[in-house]
């Protein structure tokens, strides 16, 4: 197994040097900023349901991800990367998947994680492996769990209530009862939950922005979503009901939040639309299949993060193949000819 790794590593290196020279001559630097323009919504809606609580809470984070990446730019001797928000997007992105009410150190060390352990050492935006804010998040559940799972109910004033989320029903067994009202309740994110990570309706128009402004991103957010339907249909986590455990699945925790901002991620992501197409849906069934087997509540963070770690092997395979079947091609083509 070791001597198959070391002698993928040259065409590992070299897949990411390829990504790095495509991010320079692309908007890929810019990315950061559109998707921190695309958490504005989120964030007010966030707002809108927990008060100043929340909003302190997200100007902490956004404030500590900029001095991570100023100290720790000095301390690790890294280059530092302030010119593409991507400091600002890990501090808000990290805090709008959070209760409302979280305290404010556990927060801060899923920031300093993001930034200063994956992003500055491994390489900058350009280049980390992982995506900093799905780590961030997995380091908080695993040394917090309690906390980082435990929402408050929306205008009691930051009252703690546990087990009521669709993710925390989903992990039980259990189920909603639907209607108009919870329907439209889940659509807006009206119930205990992350609290800027489930307004459906809101995370669905910045879909369409990413659709707009990166045509080849949204393919990655597609694939994702439709793998994780199927496993959704095809696996129901709530026995004998099939679309309720659809809707719940595809709805609850931070499934749409992770496809249209941890997938999307320009330093990961595959060129060819085909592998973009197929790292989408691989990544879903991951997810999907960590949701079902777990421990924890949500588990798409550490989903997203093994098929990081995962997907360059896995696409170095399709681009041997590819040449293979290129040359085969070719091969049959000259063949013809010279007949």
């Amino acid at each position: 197994m070791y001597p198959l790794l070391y002698q993928n590593l040259p065409e590992v290196f070299s897949l990411a040097s390829k990504k790095n020279r495509r991010l320079r001559r692309t908007p890929g630097r810019v990315f950061h900023f559109d998707a921190l323009l695309m958490l504005v919504l989120p964030a007010v809606m966030a707002v809108y349901y927990y008060g100043w609580g929340a909003l302190a809470r997200i100007l902490v984070c956004m404030g500590a991800g900029v001095l991570c990446e100023l100290f720790g730019s000095v301390i690790l001797r890294c280059p530092r990367d302030l010119n593409d928000c991507s400091a600002l997007f890990i501090g808000l992105a990290t805090a709008l998947m959070l209760p409302a009410n979280i305290p404010y150190y556990v927060a801060l060390s899923g920031v300093a994680f993001s930034i200063v352990v994956v992003k500055l050492p491994l390489g900058g935006t350009e280049s980390v492996p992982f995506v900093p804010t799905a780590a961030g998040f997995a380091f908080m559940t695993l040394c917090w769990p309690e906390k980082v799972f435990c929402y408050p109910v929306i205008g009691t004033g930051g009252e703690y209530v546990q087990g009521l989320s669709l993710a925390g029903m989903l992990h039980q067994g259990t189920t909603i009862r639907p209607n108009l009202v919870n329907i439209l309740d889940v659509l807006i994110g009206n119930y205990p939950c992350p609290m800027g990570a489930t307004c459906i309706v809101v995370l669905l128009a910045g879909m369409v922005y990413m659709g707009v402004r990166y045509r080849r991103a949204i393919l990655n957010t597609l694939s994702f979503l439709l793998s994780c339907a199927l496993m959704a249909l095809l696996f129901p986590r709530v026995a004998k009901a099939g679309l309720t455990s659809l809707l719940m699945e595809m709805c609850s925790g931070m499934l749409i939040f992770a496809a249209l901002f941890f997938m999307t991620d320009p330093a990961i992501s595959p060129n060819k639309r085909s592998h973009r197409f197929l790292y989408g849906f691989f990544s879903g069934i991951v997810c999907m299949a960590l949701r079902h087997f777990s421990n924890f509540e949500e588990s798409v963070c550490f989903g997203v993060l093994i098929c990081n770690a995962v997907w360059p092997a896995v696409e170095i395979r399709l681009i041997r193949w590819e040449k293979k079947k290129k040359k085969a091609r070719k091969a049959a083509k000259e063949g013809v000819k010279n007949a």
